[in-house]
């Protein structure tokens, strides 16, 4: 992982962001594994992502790598049954006047998603703690929740 993080990529999830995702989805994600840790000093990027819920604030300049890593690993292990991906308003509106070239690479990860259960729920602004300015910041952010699908009897 690139040790040069953007400021702007500093962020935490606000315990007001995790209570209205557990009314949303029912899932209490602050259990959840989360593969974007304060901790830089593990990568886990290189590393398999094995746990039955994961909670995936990336950094908004990585999330393209994250999110694809995410659907890759879900695909790969079946222990995966709830993923739960925070991504900003401009890389999931798929209206084209709104989206950054940047952000096509969602589309692409969105077909993938179908093999899941998929819930996308736009979460308005919401607050983020920068611990760089020691200040909450408002983001205007979507979550996707991922549910592995039943197995057909």
């Amino acid at each position: 992982m690139n040790k040069q993080v953007k400021e702007s990529d500093i962020r935490f999830t606000s315990n007001n962001v995790f209570e209205l995702l557990k009314k949303n989805t029912g899932v209490d994600w602050k259990k959840a594994f989360d593969p974007t840790p304060k901790n830089s000093k593990i990568n886990y990027l290189e590393k398999e992502w094995t746990s039955s819920k994961i909670f995936l604030n990336p950094p908004f300049s990585k999330s393209k790598i994250f999110v694809t890593k995410l659907i890759d690993e879900m695909y790969k292990h079946q222990s995966i049954k709830k993923a739960l991906i925070i991504l900003p308003w401009y890389q999931v509106e798929d209206k084209e006047e709104r989206v950054t070239s940047r952000a096509k690479w969602y589309k692409t990860q969105r077909s993938r998603m179908s093999k899941f259960k998929v819930k996308i729920t736009h979460l308005k602004n919401q607050e983020f703690y920068n611990p760089i300015e020691k200040k909450t910041i408002s983001v205007r952010v979507y979550s996707i929740y991922l549910q592995r699908k039943e197995a057909k009897k």
